[in-house]
Parts: structure tokens; sequence; C-alpha cells
């Protein structure tokens, strides 16, 4: 069977999951990231894709092989606990990306959350960790709700308060997540009204970006992509409160943890918080409830269907191969010295 399908006259390629994740796998690898790194950042990517999250997948494994070894991107280090208190956490990165971070940090946290009924895990020193949604569905999956935190401290910043003003914020995402009785409900958002990488993928597609997404670098609206990287800034969701929350986050994720401290690199850091699915009530009361919860949203759909949080990533899985630009694959392959 082959790898990949050209679909013709639109610049794109099906490609099977199994070919992408090695693709990126020796991509990597040839970067210089160290064999677990590289197979934990494939895999998650792959899976963003495949979630129907393109903006997270196989396009931020070319940035990633060219800023191979600055702060926050150095691929050949692995993370480590450095401190353990009760239910309690911290995990360093060493300024490496965040994936393999912040998989021992969900574990961790999790882990505790089975013994104490909470726990909690810091991550500092961290770079990219990809979609944020990921870790809540890896705690789910070990029968813990939780709550992610993604933050930054480090210039140069992305998100402005708004129109008028200049960027003093990252998009600090945050992602919670509850067991169910079949899938996890799972929240994943930025603070900012549309992702940098769906502005990226935008800019690629020549498509405008919803209004009041972006500032020029003067302060003012626009829909084009471009205007953002000549000095323009996203904007967040829901004016102040999409502000304030991406503060908080930032808050919690970077002067919390200590990822702020003076002296850390990059100044970037996540907060991951589990507590037992039955810490308060049988879990199977739980999940009862929260498919009640999921039937109840279904029901309030009229003239629209209404999903429930987590739900289009379910739907997105449900395709068995990926669509990829053309232009990002031929980067691949060239990055993994192949040309098929």
């Amino acid at each position: 069977m082959a790898l990949t399908t050209t679909l013709p006259g639109q610049g794109f390629e099906e490609l099977e999951p199994a070919a992408a994740i090695t693709l990126a796998e020796v991509a990597l690898s040839r970067s210089g990231a160290s064999g677990p790194n590289a197979i934990c950042v494939a895999k998650h990517v792959v899976e963003a894709e495949l979630a129907g999250h393109p903006s997270h997948g196989l396009r931020l494994i070319p940035q990633y092989c060219d800023r191979a070894g600055a702060d926050g991107n150095k691929l050949d280090v692995e993370p480590t606990t450095v401190e353990v208190t009760g239910a309690l956490s911290v995990v360093d990165a060493h300024g490496g990306l965040g994936y393999p971070a912040l998989e021992l940090a969900v574990d961790l946290a999790a882990g505790s959350a089975r013994t104490a009924g909470v726990g909690g895990c810091a991550v500092i020193r961290c770079g990219h960790a990809g979609r944020a949604g990921a870790w809540a569905e890896r705690a789910a999956e070990q029968g813990a709700a939780s709550i992610v935190l993604l933050g930054g401290a480090e210039p140069p910043f992305v998100m402005a308060a708004g129109p008028g003003s200049v960027a003093g914020l990252h998009t600090n995402p945050i992602a919670m997540g509850v067991p169910g009785d079949g899938s996890p409900l799972i929240l994943d958002m930025a603070s900012s009204l549309v992702a940098e990488g769906k502005v990226a993928i935008a800019a690629s597609r020549r498509t405008p970006l919803p209004e009041g997404a972006i500032i020029t670098s003067t302060g003012q609206l626009t829909t084009e992509p471009a205007d953002y990287y000549d000095g323009g800034a996203l904007l967040p969701f829901a004016g102040h409160k999409g502000f304030g929350l991406a503060a908080m986050v930032e808050a919690f994720a970077v002067s919390l943890t200590g990822a702020g401290a003076h002296g850390l690199r990059p100044r970037e850091g996540a907060l991951v918080l589990c507590v037992r699915a039955d810490a308060f009530r049988p879990a199977g009361e739980v999940a009862a409830e929260i498919e009640e919860l999921r039937a109840r949203l279904h029901a309030s759909g009229r003239e629209r269907e209404v999903l429930a949080p987590g739900e289009p990533e379910e739907r997105a899985r449900a395709v068995s191969t990926i669509v990829v630009e053309t232009e990002i694959l031929a980067s691949l392959r060239q990055l993994a010295g192949t040309s098929a």
C-alpha cells in the first residue's frame, strides 16, 4: 500500500498515521533529538492531526528542527523529577520541548491522585508542549479529572489586550478533563480568539481570519494573517475576560510554579492538577451524571447541532488518514533525508 496519496491540484497529500510518525521521528532524530524525545513528539503531533488540529500537527516539526538547541527547544535533553513533597512534585524540562515533560507531569499528578485523592505537578524550563487537550485526555485515561495550565513569561509576547495596545502576554492555554461513561469531557482552549498556529494555516492557505482575531502593528483590527507576522498581535477571546484568564494562567503556571525564577530559561512552565474521579463520590455516579450533562447539551440544539467538549476531536479521529500540505510534507521529507 502506498504511504501517501496526492490530492490533485489542491496542494495537499493524504498520509497514513504510521508513516507520518516515522517521518516526523526521523526528521527530529536527524536534528539531534534523543530517541525517546523523537518518538514522543512525533506521536503527539500526529495525534493532533488526527484530532482535527493541524495547527498543532506536523507543521511544527520543521520549526522544532530549525530551532534545535535553543532554550525551550533542546531536543536532546529529557525531563527529570527534581522534587516530591507528598502529593506535589516538580519536573524540570531542562529547556527541552514540553511534550516529554508533560507526559511525566500528568503521570505523576494522576499517580498522586490515585493514592491521595489529589495530585499536583509543576513543570519548569518547559518549551512548547503541543495540544493542551492531549494532557487532560492522558489524565482522564488514568481515572483523574484534571486542570492543565500552560504559560510563558518569555518575550516576545504575542497577545495584546485589544486594539490600540501592544502584545504583553502569550496565549497561555488551559485544558480541563472529566472522565465519563464513554469518552471524557475535554475542554482545550487558548486565551486568544484563535491560536497562532491557526493564523499560520490561514496565511499558508490565503484565507482571512475572523473579525477581532488580530491587530496590525499599529493596533488596528485586521483579518489579514500576514499583518500578524508584520508586527501585529493576537487578540483575546471575549475581550478583557480572555486577557484576564491569560494573565492568571501565567500567574499559576509560571509565577506559582517557579518557572519564572531568576536565571531559568525559558521562563515557561505548566501546572497539572488532578483529582481522582471517585474522590468525592463513587466514580460510577460521576460518570452517569457526566452522561446526563452530555445528553442535555445534545438536546439543546434546535437549528444547529450542539456537541459536548471533546466531541469534535472524537469525531475527527474517525478518519484513518491525515491530510498534509504538500509544502510541509516536502520539508519533512528533506529533513528526514527521504524523497517518498
